[in-house]
């Protein structure tokens, strides 16, 4: 059944098949944040030909572990910046908000999306991950999706976007060639099942 649209974030929409905009093929888009003002999320079966190890090297930053997985393009907007999205029960100790400048007990700035999910911009957390010492599961996004007000509401309108339940074993342990699937899996929908998607002009 799907999402009352006041309840979109956090969650994932899901990108009809007919929807032929390139930049969200078969996208599934953790939605981040909802509201009067727009929407803003990330893709998140869109690996990018860079590696989380490259990046760090391009920064300066040494990388002891995580070096191999690849970054994610997480839309079209903000392509020269890059965010960290992570799981917080993965850094000992910072799992709760703290009102001192963190998201998560960390002092990192950021977003909580959800209660164990963070977004940060914050380098110190791409420093801590390459020792070994920061979250366990995470993703670094290059750029990201946005949408003006009521425009999101629109396209779903229109079937462009079906909306889904946040699962953050899908962001983090599915594979990233399964994601769109198991997204409409959770729904009970089938890729068959979804209808065509025509826009409005």
């Amino acid at each position: 059944m799907a999402l009352a649209l006041e309840m979109l974030a956090p969650g994932f929409i899901v990108a009809a098949p007919a929807l032929r905009d390139p930049n969200f093929d078969h996208a599934v888009v953790l939605l981040c944040m909802h509201g009067d003002e727009g929407a803003m999320g990330l893709v998140v079966n869109r690996p990018a030909r860079i590696t989380l190890g490259e990046i760090m090297r391009q920064m300066d930053l040494e990388c002891r572990v995580g070096g191999s997985q690849p970054a994610m393009v997480g839309g079209p907007v903000g392509l020269e910046n890059g965010l960290l999205l992570y799981e917080v029960d993965g850094i000992a100790g910072h799992t709760e908000v703290d009102g001192h400048g963190g998201v998560d007990g960390s002092g990192a700035s950021g977003l909580r999306v959800a209660e164990q999910l963070c977004l940060s911009p914050d380098q110190a957390l791409l420093r801590e991950i390459g020792n070994g010492q920061g979250p366990s599961r995470y993703h670094i996004f290059i750029g990201h999706a946005g949408w003006a007000p009521q425009q999101l509401e629109q396209e779903i309108a229109q079937g462009a976007w079906i909306p889904t339940r946040l699962d953050l074993e899908l962001i983090f342990s599915t594979p990233i060639e399964d994601r769109w699937e198991r997204a409409l899996g959770a729904e009970g929908v089938h890729p068959a099942q979804v209808g065509s998607f025509r826009p409005v002009n």
